[in-house]
């Protein structure tokens, strides 16, 4: 059970959040600060012109009951619940989600020393997981300018830096939030170090969330992390978009890279963990591509 899970255990937690399993994401902050209505607003609605009649508010009763700022950002068919908490995430989130990152070691610093944190959760209208978590990655957009350091995703085990998702000047947040690798941010990329094992094994996590499988690759060494990295977010997104699935004995191909797909055997099992939809990928021979 994930740290915002169990929040839902909790009697304090506002009528809007009591949904199954809402998409989530988190903020880390250096610095203890208060949710300033207008100033939110007005900073979601510069944001792009979609979010022209974005409105942020504040709800005083479940603030009280939670002993946290909880307010809700809106705009067309989107509702983002903010749960803003002055003390430090729990550590074993924090570093599951921000030591297998893929930014500087300062930042990771100084994401683990942050003194306050936020909890986003989807509780709009829209049925599409991608644009849920772009309405999330909005908000937190919104937040960056209120200082959040990183956003994390605790479904997917990984974080990402607050200030490259913010715009410049000119360009289009929402078509960039819904066209970044989705293992960027809305789902997780990890090696894994498995005692006794050869090379490095490389999986997804959190893909389910979005309706997809979890993908798998044992790579000779950390060199194929960035062509792993690729190789899964567009087979993920090819499957998004395509709404085709994958099985057993299944074949594909990613930018002339071809490869089997097969379920993780028993022995892989105790390492790659988490039960759900998994699938290994491994490469396909020449002599097996039937050419």
């Amino acid at each position: 059970m994930g740290f915002f899970d169990g929040l839902f255990g909790m009697q304090k937690v506002p009528v809007m959040a009591r949904r199954e399993r809402p998409l989530s994401l988190q903020l880390l902050f250096p610095n203890k600060l208060c949710l300033h209505v207008t100033a939110l607003a007005e900073g979601l609605r510069a944001l792009h012109p979609m979010l022209a009649q974005a409105c942020f508010e504040l709800d005083a009763q479940a603030s009280a009951a939670m002993n946290a700022e909880v307010g809700v950002a809106r705009w067309g068919k989107h509702k983002v619940q903010v749960v803003l908490f002055g003390v430090r995430m729990p550590h074993t989130v924090v570093e599951q989600c921000v030591a297998p990152a893929y930014y500087g070691a300062e930042l990771k610093t100084r994401a683990r020393e942050h003194t306050a944190h936020a909890l986003l959760f989807y509780v709009g209208e829209d049925p599409d997981p991608l644009e849920q978590y772009v309405a999330l990655a909005v908000l937190a957009v919104a937040l960056a300018k209120e200082g959040a350091l990183v956003v994390l995703n605790e479904s997917a085990h990984t974080s990402f830096p607050t200030q490259p998702l913010v715009p410049d000047k000119g360009e289009d947040l929402l078509e960039q939030l819904r066209t970044i690798p989705l293992t960027a941010l809305y789902v997780g990329f990890v090696k894994l170090q498995v005692p006794k094992a050869e090379g490095v094994w490389m999986r997804t996590y959190g893909a389910q969330r979005m309706g997809l499988p979890d993908l798998a690759w044992h790579a000779q060494s950390d060199a194929e992390a960035f062509d792993t990295f690729q190789l899964f977010s567009g087979l993920l997104e090819y499957l998004r978009v395509s709404g085709a699935r994958f099985d057993e004995g299944h074949t594909a191909e990613w930018q002339r890279r071809h490869v089997r797909i097969r379920k993780p055997r028993w022995r892989e099992r105790k390492f790659l963990g988490r039960p759900g939809q998994l699938f290994v990928l491994e490469p396909r021979e020449l002599s097996k591509r039937g050419r």
